[in-house]
């Protein structure tokens, strides 16, 4: 046990060249130099005896017994990561000020803040909806997750966590009405804004360039309210999988054009020297963990 501890570092950097088939990759991720990782792999197999990796001019492939090593170093920093990130779990406390853009916060991540503080019952999240992004770092948010134009610069840290992919949606009854002849004239289509025309503006300019009926229609100035908006049966709102996720499961909304594009990304966003196993770190890390797999936009027509 004691004698393999003390190859720890070098039994790191061969489960990440492994995993990368790269030295330079495995490099990266560590944030070390190629000959630090190349230096372990030597030692490492210096004390097992054997090459763990062939050498190929200017690429690397695991050998055979590279091969039957790396599920076993894999399994065994899995253990030791589930071990840590259990004891966090435990032990890390405080409150976070989390910042959000409303729609997202009521619609998304208010829930997702009660299942991570279900894990992490030693922190609080203070949860506070804003259109405008407040000020990162003591006094004000520790973490801000907003619209990716809207997040502010300077010293930050700002990782993507998931795009708005928008597509026509309305009201059962409104989508009825409105195709009852068998066809779409969007010249004659009510149509819901959040905060300016653009977004529909955009969709027009890809699907239907002809057309100038994003000028018209009633502007919100948020998205939670355009969203019930067209479930009152206003007009037609640029929906999406995972803000109008409810009301599209439940039929309040429906699709009334498969045509998509993509809106706007949210990001999420710590000071710049945040450290890592902080409680605003895990918090970023586990939100990241389940953040939506959304898929591209595609381009048929109604």
């Amino acid at each position: 046990m004691l004698g393999s501890l003390r190859h720890l570092n070098a039994l790191r950097a061969f489960e990440a060249a492994a995993r990368h088939v790269s030295f330079a990759k495995a490099a990266a991720e560590l944030n070390v130099t190629h000959s630090v990782i190349s230096q372990h792999i030597k030692t490492l197999e210096q004390w097992l005896g054997t090459d763990l990796f062939r050498r190929l001019g200017n690429r690397v492939e695991l050998s055979e017994d590279g091969r039957a090593l790396l599920p076993q170093i894999s399994n065994g920093f899995q253990v030791l990561n589930d071990a840590c990130e259990g004891m966090l779990r435990m032990t890390q406390s405080g409150t976070l000020v989390v910042s959000a853009e409303p729609a997202l916060a009521s619609l998304w991540l208010r829930r997702k803040i009660t299942e991570f503080c279900a894990e992490f019952p030693k922190i609080d999240i203070d949860l506070r909806p804003a259109w405008q992004p407040p000020q990162l770092g003591e006094g004000h948010a520790d973490v801000v997750i907003h619209f990716e134009t809207r997040q502010s610069s300077g010293d930050v840290r700002q990782q993507r966590l998931f795009p708005i992919i928008g597509f026509p949606a309305c009201t059962p009854d409104l989508r009825d009405r409105l195709l009852a002849k068998g066809s779409c004239d969007w010249s004659s289509i009510p149509l819901v804004h959040d905060n300016g025309r653009e977004i529909w503006h955009q969709w027009f300019s890809e699907h239907e360039p002809s057309s100038q009926s994003w000028q018209k229609g009633r502007v919100y100035s948020d998205l939670s309210l355009a969203i019930d908006a067209a479930v009152d049966g206003e007009g037609l709102v640029l929906a999406d999988g995972v803000l109008c996720a409810k009301a599209l499961q439940s039929g309040a909304l429906v699709r009334f054009d498969t045509r998509q594009i993509e809106c706007v990304w949210y990001t999420v966003a710590l000071p710049g020297s945040t450290r890592g196993g902080t409680a605003a770190d895990s918090f970023v890390s586990w939100l990241r963990s389940c953040a939506p797999l959304v898929g591209e936009p595609h381009n048929q027509g109604p």
